[in-house]
């Protein structure tokens, strides 16, 4: 699993990212993963399950793996995708809305520092 490639075992069952360090995962184009039969999406859930719980399960051990310093970013495209977020992931970020910039200001140059 990608997500486990920069942690290492540090007590028991506890996993972190190498010596005191902090993990940053971030997530781009969180609104894209296909949903399936049920109505979900198996990496959102996932995502959520760490989130709520800090931990998710080895599946090869079928042991619990508690997953310590990381947090989580992730974007979303607005033009593409489902464009809905599952209310119990959502509540985990603090969110920010930025517009795409207009045609003039991404040709002239910036007046504010004159």
């Amino acid at each position: 699993m990608n997500l486990e490639q920069q942690l290492e075992k540090k007590a028991g069952k506890t996993f972190a990212p190498i010596g005191k360090f902090k993990l940053l995962y971030f997530v781009d184009d969180m609104n894209m993963p296909a949903r399936d039969p049920y109505d979900t999406q198996n990496a959102i859930a996932l995502l959520r399950q760490h989130r709520d719980y800090e931990h998710w399960y080895d599946k090869s051990k079928l042991t619990l793996k508690d997953i310590k310093n990381t947090q989580l970013v992730a974007a979303m495209n607005p033009t593409a995708g489902s464009f809905v977020v599952n209310a119990r992931l959502q509540r985990h970020f603090w969110l920010l809305a930025v517009g795409f910039p207009e045609p003039n200001s991404l040709s002239r140059p910036s007046t504010l520092l004159t």
